[in-house]
Parts: structure tokens; sequence; C-alpha cells
């Protein structure tokens, strides 16, 4: 968005304010400034009087004219064709120095003596928007010969890099009302007065279909032919805004001075269509799609309809998204908010045209829903981080248009202003007041950063999970993912619960997966079946997931399998890999679940008879590890298998505390008892660890031999104390043990 000092001027009073100060309030309230250029006109360039122009005796190009300077009437010689029609023009007098050092002197051109220069834009370094030289008019001022050119055609232009959602900000009279805001300076009461005609416009224009539903139109009808002047033309360059013809001049102009958007089209039938959802302005010469793009050609005429007319600008986005529709410029405008002041932008239109309107206007004005916001002044401050009173915060509002109604003293209800479709929240509204009482008056604090907490139980229990299979994946096991779907019939065969048919899938993905499965064995079964097909001699594989009871109750668990070596086979070492046995399964398990027990278990629809066991953790059953019925085994063609499936839901998520390392050493003795063979290990263990001997940190069984009537088993003691223990000690200790032990009928072999 480009703006000049004097147009802005048109609406906010700045004869106070430097030109700095205006860009460093736009730079501060977030209009951010990208670009100040300052027009100049050079001295000695003064207005004049073309008083007597005639043919160059010498040259058929060339004029002679005779031009009154105010203190003195000038002989120039002009090039420029226009000069013929010429009454007020840009003089340099002699002496003059213009851009690119060019010094005006006395010449004689063709044997005629030449005393200064008729000037174009360019030459006095102004854009070039016209052919020939500058023929100067009123619409800058009244003209004084003599007076310098400055005084009219000196401008500064500043270009501002006005974000997309801040529709208001793009025009003259956006940005002035931005700097009212931020200089505390407030707009100029401008009352438009032109000439009307007693004809009423509905003589010269005749609504044929006012089917407007989604956009408001206001009409006016002016009598005249439509001329641009110096005023339009130099500010529509400084401002860089491209125009197709003379007519097209004015309504650019307007547009880029008030925000409204303007259509011009011949005096005549005219009508408003809607259909799937899109408005349309038609008249004999096109039509222009509301908001869209303008189709309307005008033909010669000395008549006139201005319509200004608004529409929603997220309607607009959307109907174009939606339509695939061709925009032009028009959309730019629309879809980041115009002006909805539709007055406002016809008066200043008729106002610049300086021709007479017809009375009267036609109205299709849909009012545009206001928008209420709630406001609690300690909230914006806590949103703001400064401690800003309710009176400032109410100045400040007011000063941005919004209507505000206190409520008492910490609320407020606030109208938010229907040019700023930006404004939705109350964070919005602090935006806005943070930037007009300005950033650099928030004290600077310490950033205060409080985490909330978001870890939660589900949380947890996931990287649990995950936990585990990072130790699964140490110990050599590879995770395999399934369906939660399984083959009822498989399950039922196995002896697996099923769900109950009245829970189960009403439509299955193939027969295969008709029913949620009950365990996760029997998939872990087919892929070590699948594995050694491929070749594979060692299957180490988990998985968790869901399962489900009869009753279609959820829970977690996680499974293992292992089969084949118990490690891979080397090349090096022509020697036959060891296979797999429980104890292989039990190990692994230990390094991934942590200490366990382990008791006889119930039957298991799958399990080896004599090799199955319940996993007992903290007192509590989790699972089950055994090897694979032979039987199982061989129909799905695998080797011996051990398995373990442990509900994750029983497994205890404890963190792990580092213990102080004993630096004293530890001892080892061995004991070898006499024990009847109907006696269960369990039993020694229980005995020996009531004891309590806080020395006494492990033991465990490191031989058995058959006696015959009875076992001899040997066990391992390991002591250690809280200093280096003598003989003696460690003997009371041993002996401390033999006495519990014989005391229950286990004697010393």
């Amino acid at each position: 968005m480009i703006v000049t000092r004097r147009w802005l001027e048109e609406f906010i009073d700045l004869k106070n304010i430097s030109t700095q100060e205006i860009i460093d309030t736009l730079n501060r309230i977030g209009q951010e400034v990208e670009g100040y250029k300052k027009f100049e006109v050079p001295q000695n360039v003064v207005i004049g009087k073309v008083i007597e122009c005639e043919k160059h005796p010498n040259a058929d190009k060339l004029n002679v004219c005779k031009v009154d300077v105010g203190d003195e009437v000038l002989q120039i010689v002009c090039g420029a064709s226009n000069v013929v029609n010429a009454e007020y023009v840009v003089v340099s007098k002699v002496g003059a120095v213009l851009p690119g050092d060019f010094k005006i002197k006395k010449a004689k051109l063709r044997g005629v003596e030449s005393h200064g220069m008729i000037c174009a834009a360019r030459e006095i370094g102004l854009p070039d928007f016209h052919e020939g030289i500058i023929i100067m008019d009123d619409s800058l001022g009244e003209l004084k010969i003599g007076e310098y050119a400055g005084k009219y055609l000196n401008d500064e232009v500043i270009e501002l890099g006005v974000t997309a959602n801040r529709g208001d900000s793009f025009s003259i009279y956006g940005i002035a009302r931005e700097l009212s805001a931020g200089l505390n300076i407030d707009l100029k009461n401008i009352e438009y007065s032109f000439e009307e005609l007693q004809e009423g416009i509905g003589r010269v224009v005749n609504v044929s279909k006012s089917e407007v539903k989604h956009s408001s139109h206001l009409l006016r009808a002016i009598n005249g032919e439509l001329k641009s002047n110096l005023k339009i033309d130099l500010r529509l360059a400084l401002c860089e805004v491209d125009f197709k013809n003379e007519q097209d001049k004015v309504v650019k102009y307007s547009m880029h001075a008030t925000g409204v958007l303007l259509v011009l089209s011949n005096i005549g039938e005219v009508s408003f269509e809607s259909e799937k959802g899109i408005d349309k302005f038609v008249t004999k010469t096109g039509d222009y799609i509301v908001g869209v793009k303008n189709n309307i050609e005008l033909s010669e005429n000395t008549s006139y309809v201005i319509n200004a007319n608004y529409i929603d600008p997220e309607y607009v986005s959307e109907i174009v998204f939606l339509n695939g529709l061709k925009t032009d410029e028009y959309f730019f405008r629309a879809s980041r908010g115009s002006e909805p002041d539709l007055e406002f932008g016809v008066n200043y239109f008729i106002n610049e045209t300086k021709l007479p309107v017809y009375s009267g206007n036609i109205d299709l004005i849909n009012e545009i829903p206001a928008r209420y916001i709630n406001l609690n002044i300690e909230e914006i401050r806590n949103i703001i981080g400064a401690d800003i009173d309710e009176k400032t915060v109410v100045e400040i509002l007011k000063k941005l248009n919004f209507e505000v109604e206190v409520i008492n003293e910490e609320n407020m209800k606030i109208k938010v202003p229907s040019f700023r479709n930006d404004i939705k929240n109350i964070q919005d509204v602090a935006e806005e007041i943070l930037r007009i009482y300005g950033i650099d008056k928030i004290e600077s604090k310490p950033l205060y950063f409080k985490e909330t907490n978001r870890i939660n139980s589900i949380i947890e229990f996931h990287e649990f999970i995950n936990e585990l299979k990072y130790k699964a994946i140490s110990q050599g096991f590879y995770e395999t993912l399934h369906f939660v779907f399984d083959d009822k019939e498989r399950l039922q065969k196995y002896g697996f619960s099923i769900v109950d048919e009245h829970l189960d899938l009403i439509n299955p993905i193939v027969k295969e997966l008709d029913t949620l499965r009950s365990t996760l064995l029997l998939q872990l079964l087919e892929d070590i079946a699948r594995n050694r097909a491929n070749g594979y001699k060692r299957i180490y594989l988990f998985t968790t997931g869901s399962v489900y009871n009869r009753k279609r109750e959820e829970s977690q668990k996680i499974a293992f399998v292992i089969s084949g070596y118990e490690d891979y086979e080397n090349p090096i070492n022509h020697g036959k890999p060891k296979n797999v046995e429980f104890k292989t399964m039990v190990d692994k398990l230990a390094q991934i679940i942590g200490e366990f027990e382990l008791v006889e278990n119930d039957s298991h629809p799958i399990a080896h008879p004599y090799q199955n066991a319940k996993i007992i953790q903290n007192g509590m059953p989790i699972g089950v590890v055994a090897k694979l019925h032979p039987k199982v085994a061989k129909e799905f063609n695998i080797d011996d298998t051990y398995f373990a499936e442990i509900d994750l839901s029983k497994l205890k998520n404890e963190m792990k505390l580092a213990k102080d390392i004993n630096k004293f050493p530890k001892v080892t003795r061995d004991l070898s008892l006499v024990v009847d063979k109907d006696t269960p290990y369990k039993e020694i263990f229980k005995i020996i660890d009531s004891l309590g001997i806080k020395e006494l940190k492990d033991f465990y069984p490191i031989d058995i031999y058959d006696l015959g009537e009875n076992n001899s088993l040997t066990i391992r003691f390991v002591i250690q104390g809280e200093k280096t223990l003598t003989d003696s000690e460690i003997n009371a200790i041993m002996e401390k043990i033999l006495n519990q032990l014989e005391s229950k009928g286990i004697k010393l072999r």
C-alpha cells in the first residue's frame, strides 16, 4: 500500500507532524514502513502563464512562447506539441539546476533566443505520468503566477507492507484512521457538497431485477463527461496505481482514497442477479461479479451510474474457491475486507468529478451483523503483560472506533467496527490495545515458563511398553505385528476362548479373520512356521497388542516365542549349535521383565504337560511360560518351541533406584544337604529366607545328586557385610543357617 503525505492531509491534520514522526508512528502501531521517497521540485522552477504561442520560423516542430512568470515575461522555445493549448505551465528559469545536474542557461535554438524551459514531469524529478509538458490546473490549489512550483507538486511517498488481514488499511483513509489513533489526532470532519439536479435517478436508471442476497449496493447517477485532472494524475502516478482510461482514473483514485469498491456503468437499465450464491451487477455492456471481477465496458456517454458495493471477505473468498472464478483487482480488495461505508465512497467520487448529480439514490444494502466481544480487564493485562488501567483501555478502544459499554470495574462489552473483519476474539482486541499503547512501554521481565504436566497414565503405559520392547530387542527378539482379528475355528480347535456370538464381528474382512483374538500365541506360531520355511533356524519373536475375552473385554498382553537354535550358526565352528530349552526362555524373560518366580501351572491349551509354569511377580500371577505341546508343534511343522504370554496390566512399572556399591569383599560358602525327594527347593528357600540375615546377599542351588531314598542338594551362599568379615563371623552365619535347617529335619551330608 502506497500513500502520500498530501493525500493523507485530506483526512487528517498533519501540519505540526514531521514525516519522520509519521513513519515512526506507523511502525510503532504495526503498519510496517517498507519505503520512503521525497519528490521535490528544484528551486527556480515556477508557475508560468503562456500569453502567446507562435510557430518557430525555422523549425516545424518548435514553438516560440511568451510566458509570464510574475516578475517578467520570458521568451521560451518549446518542442512539446501540447504547449499550443496550454495556459498554466511549469517553467525552469535560467539558473535552475534540474535532476542529473542539468543547468538551465540562455540558449539560441534555430536562431531564436530561449530564456528558460517549459518542463515535463520527468524533467523536474516527478514520475512520468503524461505526454508533453505539465499543464497545470487548480486541482492542486489556486494557481499564482511566479509561485514556486513545488508548492503544488512536492510530495512525500510512504510505502507500507500491509498484512493481508488488514483490509481496512488498503486505502488513504484507512491509513489516516490508523494515524489518528497512533498520534491521538482527530480525523477531519469532511462534508461533501455538489450540484444536485432536479431530475431524479429513477428517470435515468431502471432496475429491472433486484435479487441481491450476499452483497450491498448504493447507486447514484452523474451527468456529464468524466475527466481527470492534474491532482488525480499525479497522485495515481506517485502511488503506482494503474488505470485503463479517463473514467477509470477517477474510479481508481476514489477507491485508493476511500477503500470503497466502486464500479462505473452507463446510464440505462441495470439489474442485480444472484445464482448459486454469486451476486452480479448486470448492465447492457457487461456485468460485474460482486467483489470478484469487473466485465463492464463503457460506451460513449455523458452520464454514468456509480455503484458503491460491499461483500463479506470470507464469503467472497469461499465462492471464488468453490466455483473456480477468475478474479481481478476487485477481488484483492474484497477478499481482504473493503470499506463498508458506501455513502462515503460515493460522495468522495462525486466530489472529485465536479459534475452535477441526479437526485436520490438506489439503496440495496444488507445490514452487516454487529460483532460483540466481552472483555475482562485482568485477562487483557495478562495477555499484554502490563498493568494497564481501565481508563487507558477504554480510550484506546474508542480511538480505534470500537463502541465500548463498561459493565463494571473489570468487565466491558465492545462492538467491533464494521470495517475490522480481522477482530474475532479477546486476543485480537489485546493486540490492538498493545500496538496503540506501545510495546516499548511494556516493562521487560524475565520469561516465566511453567510447563504443564502432560504425562498421564496412558502415556506412561505406552512408554512402559516401549521400554519392554527395547529390552526384548536387546535380548535378540524381533517384533512382529498382526491384525487384532483371528481365525475363530482355529482358536476353538486349540481350546482358546472366543467372543460370545452376540458380541462377535458382524461383517469380517475375510473368513480367516472372522473374530477378535483371545491370545497372541497362535499368530506367533504361524510366524515361526513361515520363518522356518524360509530357512531360518534361530527364531526369537515377540508381539504386543489387545486380546479379548468372551465378553469382549479388552486387555493388553505381550507374548514371546523362541524356536530352533539358542545361538546363531557359526561357520568357523563346525559343531552344531545348542537348541533352545526351557531355561533359555526363563533367562531371557528375567532380563526383560525383571525377577520373578515360577510355580506349577494348571493345564494350558497348547502347553507341554510337564514344562508349564505360572509366572509370579510381586506375589501375583502375571502370565505363563511353557514349552509348546509336541502335537501342536507337529501340526504347525516347527521344532521344539517355548513361549510366554504375560498380562501387561499386571506388570509393575516401577522406577529403578540406584544403590550404593558395597566396597567390601564377597565370600561364598557351599553346603551339601541331605533332602527328602518330596521336599521342593521352594520350602528350603523359605526356611533360609525367614532368618533375615542381612549379610546373606544371595543363595541358590548349584548341584543335585541322587542318594537313593534322598537327594544330595548343594546350595551356594553369597555373604557380604558392611566391613571385611572375619572367618569366625562367616562361620557363625553358616552355623545359624545349618541349625535352622536341621531343626526342620534337613541335615548336613
